[in-house]
């Protein structure tokens, strides 16, 4: 990105500029060095831009809205002066950058990097820029990236709204972001000239709730209307004999704007504006800190979690193996049992019918095989049969529900995994968005 023209400063302020510079490379290195640096490419940029923003050190003073919610008039409004041209189409994509200057700049000089930059003496102070960026919400997908791009490089975000449509999704989607990167929020209801009193009034109260109760924000608040702001630019110049009210930095414009402007001159001399500078990239930085810090321990803790799980699938693995040796032992009892009992009926039968002293007596051989048979063997087979087939319908049927249990078991931790990746996703598009 082209340098805007840096502000001069010394002493403990330029050290502390130079330290805190330091210390968002030093960051952005950090994390290129983690365990999965494309995940944080984009907080990486967003660090090393506002390092560079602070060698250059204007105050940002940034202006986001949809398209058609009369930014560009608004700025204007704030300027007291009609410097930015005007429009009922989104057909620019370009950042409209007012840096301060004693002397109006009306040509722009169009940078290498698209920004469009004008000067004037209104912008609130020396050191203060205004930003319009492109509307949100536009047909034009590039808009929406241009936009986006300069919202973490704000020192002060001025939210404008429509007053025929306050406060979209787009919109609640940027302002989600500015909160998470920590950055100073105003919102401006325009057009408000569209509107009776009461509806006024309404509108009013519909931004407050939705601010509470879906982002939990309570930002201040203005009501304006930039067309009634800049008629009374026009006849002030028309009073003045054609002197430019922009020439006067306190001239009045009505409208409501007078309300913001010194809001603005507020802010701006609470403290000096590179002093602001300085601590407003520092939240960010924090910001993107605290995000990667609840990521790892996400992760960590996720980490933590399959580990139990592993544990207790090998204790429960343990047990089944435990379980199923007690089966196969009492099996093979009670095979051994079955064959001893055919041992000791063996022996006796041998001793009643085929001892020593049974030689000479003609015995039929089929009776004598069936006798045995019967008498010896009985149901030792079925006996056999029946032990060893429990041992594998045991195996079989415990297996099976211990196995289910553990692919159910599977399956919610992949699901969870799962769950945790779609949260960092959302996080990460939220982020980047």
């Amino acid at each position: 990105m082209s340098a805007i023209p840096t502000q001069m400063i010394e002493g403990p302020l330029a050290a502390v500029r130079e330290a805190e510079v330091r210390l968002l490379n030093e960051i952005a290195t950090t994390l290129a060095e983690g365990s999965d640096p494309a995940a944080t490419s984009d907080d990486r940029a967003r660090l090393l831009d506002i390092a560079k923003d602070l060698q250059e050190l204007f105050f940002l003073v940034v202006v986001i809205g949809e398209f058609n919610a009369g930014k560009s008039s608004f700025v204007n409004a704030m300027l007291g002066d009609t410097l930015l041209p005007t429009g009922i189409t989104p057909t620019t994509e370009m950042i409209e950058l007012i840096r301060y200057s004693e002397m109006i700049n009306r040509v722009p000089k169009v940078r290498d990097d698209g920004i469009r930059e004008w000067a004037h003496p209104n912008t609130g102070a020396p050191g203060v820029a205004i930003v319009d960026t492109p509307g949100t919400g536009s047909v034009f997908q590039k808009h929406e990236t241009t936009a986006k791009a300069f919202l973490h490089r704000s020192d002060l975000v001025i939210f404008v709204l429509s007053a025929k449509r306050a406060l979209g999704e787009t919109e609640r989607l940027y302002l989600d972001m500015a909160k998470q990167y920590g950055k100073k929020i105003i919102i401006v209801v325009n057009q408000v000239d569209l509107l009776g009193p009461a509806e006024q009034v309404e509108v009013r109260r519909f931004v407050e709730r939705q601010l509470q109760d879906l982002l939990d924000i309570r930002p201040l608040i203005f009501m304006v209307s930039a067309k009634e702001a800049l008629a009374s630019v026009t006849a002030s110049v028309a009073r003045s004999g054609g002197v430019a009210v922009g020439e006067a930095a306190a001239a009045p414009v009505g409208g409501g704007m007078d309300a913001v402007r010194a809001h603005l001159r507020g802010v701006l001399t609470e403290a000096p504006p590179a002093q602001q500078k300085l601590l407003a990239q520092l939240d960010m930085a924090q910001q993107v800190v605290r995000r990667r810090q609840e990521s790892v321990k996400g992760n960590s803790d996720l980490v933590s979690a399959d580990t139990a799980k592993v544990r207790e699938v090998q204790q429960e693995l343990e047990q089944q193996a435990l379980g199923l040796d007690t089966q196969l032992r009492e099996a093979r009892a009670e095979i051994d049992r079955v064959f001893e009992g055919i041992r000791q009926r063996g022996m006796s039968f041998i001793n009643e019918h085929l001892s020593v002293r049974q030689i000479g007596r003609s015995r039929d051989r089929e009776a004598l095989q069936s006798e045995f048979q019967e008498v010896v063997l009985g149901r030792a087979l079925r006996d056999i049969n029946e032990a060893t087939s429990g041992y594998i319908n045991a195996v079989i049927d415990q297996s099976r529900l211990y196995w289910r249990g553990i692919i159910n078991r599977l399956n919610q931790l992949a699901d969870s995994t799962r769950s945790s990746t779609r949260a960092d996703c959302i996080g990460g598009a939220l982020s980047t968005a």
